[in-house]
């Protein structure tokens, strides 16, 4: 069925050596079956994707190691993402991760330095950039997509996401681009590298509510909308950053300015990330 299908099929597998994965993900086949599958799905012309998360520090070789596995079976495009703690599961999940990878993993991020992510801990991206740099390169060394799992990563990522990268596996498909990451990937584009909000009036978002798909607590009323759909609202609220953690200068290779424009709106440059992508 899916070989008369228009689908990207994406499975997921933790980047860690093999003899551990029955207590790591105790209820997996194993990665030799993972690649039966994308060799069998690819074999019939079905695009295949490989989601490697969560890495744990000091297991970077193993998942290039699975990521060059997968390329072979043949995977159209690769994501990585760093493992996350969620407060709640460091006596309980990750302790018993940590006796099975025979070290401390929290006391490992603490060393290389962690970030609060919402509810989760997660390394910081000065910790995760020098993996993400060669998982980037190794994956187009393998001539296979690339997707940063890691969400301060994702304008990284070739294409418009992390994981699915189905607008480069599927011909003539539309993707939803109006948010902070695909400001900054139009700004890659201009001279003068800056992610201006107005960009997000150029690209395609929802003319219609969105409201029903978010908390409560978030959803605008018209009165607080300015003329705007509720998205961009959404955006504008969030743009200045100060809300929450997220804006584009949240996402790496991107800094913050102190040029404002007429409607309020701070600019962004990107050159960083420019540089970065360049290289």
């Amino acid at each position: 069925m899916m070989a008369d299908m228009d689908v990207v099929v994406r499975l997921s597998a933790a980047g860690i050596p093999e003899p551990l994965r029955k207590v790591v993900e105790p209820r997996t086949a194993g990665f030799p079956v993972t690649i039966e599958t994308i060799t069998r799905l690819s074999a019939r012309g079905v695009a295949c994707g490989l989601r490697i998360q969560p890495i744990f520090p000091g297991y970077e070789e193993e998942a290039l190691g699975m990521a060059s596995a997968a390329a072979v079976a043949g995977v159209k495009q690769l994501s990585f993402e760093y493992l996350k703690v969620p407060g709640e599961s460091v006596n309980t999940g990750i302790a018993a991760a940590s006796r099975a990878l025979g070290y401390d993993i929290v006391k490992r991020m603490h060393e290389q330095g962690v970030v609060r992510l919402g509810p989760d801990w997660t390394l910081s991206r000065d910790a995760k950039r020098p993996f993400v740099r060669r998982a980037r390169r190794h994956s187009h060394a393998l001539g296979v997509k690339f997707g940063a799992g890691d969400t301060e990563f994702i304008p990284w990522s070739d294409g418009n996401g992390c994981c699915g990268a189905s607008e480069l596996t599927q011909p003539d498909a539309s993707h939803f681009t109006a948010n902070f990451v695909g400001a900054i990937r139009a700004s890659l584009a201009r001279p003068d590298k800056a992610v201006r909000f107005e960009t997000l009036l150029d690209l395609w978002s929802p003319a219609h509510s969105v409201g029903n798909y978010m908390d409560w607590r978030r959803r605008l009323t018209p009165e607080q909308r300015n003329g705007r759909s509720d998205w961009l609202a959404f955006m504008a609220r969030r743009w200045n950053g100060g809300k929450s953690p997220y804006s584009p200068a949240f996402f790496d290779g991107v800094d913050a300015t102190d040029d404002i424009d007429e409607a309020g709106f701070r600019v962004y440059d990107s050159s960083r990330l420019a540089r970065e992508l360049s290289r």
